[in-house]
């Protein structure tokens, strides 16, 4: 890896931002975000910040205003004081954050402190299931430092499982496989892009895998050949493409090796849409890690196309990792 990335794995307590932020709202799916953030807090040696935002209205009526107010800065209290309660039962440190207004900015304004963001996928604002949230959306594509967005609780992401397209495959040494075929189950799964060792994704996979003792699986999808005749691929394509990637795949592998030798890594290489190849590993992987935006990305985009389509349907926890600022 080169230096770039090695900078993306230095620890959280050394760059200074020490906690890891959590948005509460009293839903379920905040609850789920608390636990992990509970968890990221211990592995991490991080304080956990609660950050609690409530609504502002402007209706003409001083009197109405005061006490819908009132209202909501009570109920949002009694929600950050039930997360409190379960951090410190957790022997954890904890702060509490009260803001007012819209959530998602003040989610993404905190997120400068922070080493890690904690988000449910949806709120108590709802949303179609399966959907992504407006407020977590907002997080991912604007927070400056990684998201981790936290979709159902753990023990019904098997029972949602989805497969794949059938044209979706990963090349394997033995031949092609079904894609919905590869287990990722005890891995960090990290796409790559033709940034390849420069990826800010790919840092952060890896400092993730040390912190939590997985093994690393970095995955590279060819979605030019998909929907390419069968008889194109084999022919023209498919070896060559096998061969390259590869090499490519290889030379990271033994670069992370050279560099953290107590982490196991592994790579597949894939022809299909890269968004739902992904999308398909959280089924079974402990992390899916993906950039904000890939080299092909457009700056005035929220999201880049892959990260939107691996949110969108995730089912396992999926963790955002803000592209580099020119």
């Amino acid at each position: 890896m080169n230096s770039d990335s090695r900078a993306e794995n230095q620890s959280a307590a050394d760059s200074g931002h020490n906690v890891v932020l959590v948005g509460i709202d009293g839903s379920d799916q905040a609850r789920h975000a608390l636990e992990r953030a509970i968890d990221e807090a211990r592995a991490q040696s991080l304080t956990v910040r609660l950050l609690g935002a409530y609504p502002v209205i402007g209706v003409g009526d001083p009197g109405l205003e005061m006490r819908f107010t009132e209202a909501v800065m009570k109920e949002n209290a009694d929600h950050l004081a039930e997360a409190r309660q379960a951090v410190e039962q957790a022997g954890l440190p904890v702060e509490v954050v009260e803001a007012a207004g819209d959530a998602a900015k003040a989610v993404v304004e905190q997120s400068g402190e922070a080493a890690l963001v904690v988000m449910g996928k949806r709120g108590r604002g709802g949303a179609l299931r399966g959907r992504l949230g407006s407020v977590s959306a907002a997080v991912a594509a604007h927070a400056k430092s990684p998201v981790i967005i936290v979709p159902e609780a753990a023990e019904s992401r098997h029972s949602e499982r989805r497969g794949g397209s059938a044209g979706d495959f990963a090349l394997e040494a033995e031949g092609p496989v079904k894609a919905d075929e590869i287990d990722f189950t005890g891995r960090v799964v990290v796409g790559l892009d033709a940034l390849g060792s420069r990826s800010p994704a790919l840092g952060k996979a890896v400092a993730y895998a040390q912190e939590h003792g997985k093994s690393l699986a970095l995955v590279s999808v060819n979605g030019a050949l998909s929907g390419t005749p069968a008889w194109f691929q084999d022919e023209f394509n498919q070896a060559r493409y096998f061969h390259e990637a590869d090499r490519k795949l290889t030379e990271i592998s033994d670069e992370i090796a050279a560099e953290h030798p107590e982490l196991t890594v592994e790579h597949h290489i894939f022809v299909g849409r890269p968004g739902r190849i992904l999308m398909n590993a959280t089924h079974s992987a402990d992390l899916v890690v993906v950039g904000s935006r890939g080299i092909g990305g457009f700056r005035g985009l929220l999201l880049g196309s892959v990260s939107q389509a691996v949110l969108e349907n995730a089912t396992g926890p999926v963790m955002v990792v803000p592209a580099h600022r020119s």
